[in-house]
């Protein structure tokens, strides 16, 4: 193939596929960005997908791991090799309340998700791995102009099985499709939630680049989980989209710096 393709890996093949197919065609089809994407469900989740590379000791390349174990890829991916992928992006549910864990292991659930960020933490190589928090309907659990989600910042653990039902019921965006200006929404939205989280009183680019990644946003999430109980609702697309484009791109997309809420649970 003469134009290098990106590989966009998402867990399901209903609302993971159509939130990172409007990404795709918001940010990477026109301009100086465009660039060949392929969209492959994976159709299991991260304890499962972390079964198969165990098996195979870790060796075994991701792209040909998901031709050889997913249906629908041998069609995808069809006449596509992995030298013609130049990056590989995964996206996943944290989804901690199935917990089908590998057949044979002696990790938890939250080791065996931090072995997969760490091993998956770079697109030209393994694969980048993204985590949504609770799962990837958070992309749309957000009040428009404000740093709350809809459904509550926060997800006890026992009522992540009810989240999809939960974050649904009357929300207004559930049913948006995403073009440039909810995209800006939500990455505003993101970097006042990460500000939250991170209990920082500002995030700028540096900023950003310096904390903010996969691996330290589990640790706080892991972290909240054991002491108390919840999830902080987190999406992982719009954390992917500030990664990949640079500070012009940030001047440009992230509009709210200060935090407007109607019910702070951090206030409470």
């Amino acid at each position: 193939m003469n134009n290098p393709v990106k590989l966009f890996v998402v867990e399901g093949e209903d609302r993971d596929c159509r939130f990172v197919q409007e990404m795709t065609q918001c940010f990477f089809a026109t301009g100086k960005y465009q660039a060949k994407v392929i969209n492959l469900p994976a159709s299991q989740n991260i304890y499962m997908l972390y079964q198969l590379l165990q098996d195979d000791d870790f060796e075994t390349d991701i792209v040909e791991l998901l031709r050889d174990n997913v249906k629908t890829a041998g069609k995808i991916l069809e006449g596509i090799t992995r030298q013609d992928i130049d990056e590989v992006y995964l996206f996943f549910d944290y989804d901690i309340h199935q917990n089908n864990l590998p057949r044979v292991t002696t990790q938890t659930a939250d080791e065996i998700l931090e072995s997969m960020i760490k091993t998956f933490d770079n697109e030209t190589d393994n694969g980048k791995l993204y985590i949504s928090y609770p799962m990837v309907e958070a992309l749309y659990d957000y009040k428009t102009s404000m740093c709350e989600s809809y459904s509550g910042c926060y997800v006890p653990i026992e009522s992540l099985s009810d989240y999809k039902t939960i974050v649904g019921e009357g929300n207004p965006n559930a049913n948006v499709r995403f073009e440039i200006e909810e995209w800006k929404e939500v990455i505003s939205i993101f970097i006042l939630r990460v500000q939250c989280l991170f209990d920082l009183d500002e995030v700028s680019f540096y900023t950003y680049r310096k904390l903010i990644f996969p691996e330290s946003i589990n640790k706080k999430e892991t972290s909240l989980k054991n002491e108390y109980g919840k999830v902080f609702v987190l999406s992982a697309l719009p954390e992917f989209i500030l990664d990949y484009f640079r500070e012009n791109f940030w001047n440009s997309m992230v509009k709210r710096k200060r935090k407007a809420f109607d019910d702070c649970p951090k206030k409470a």
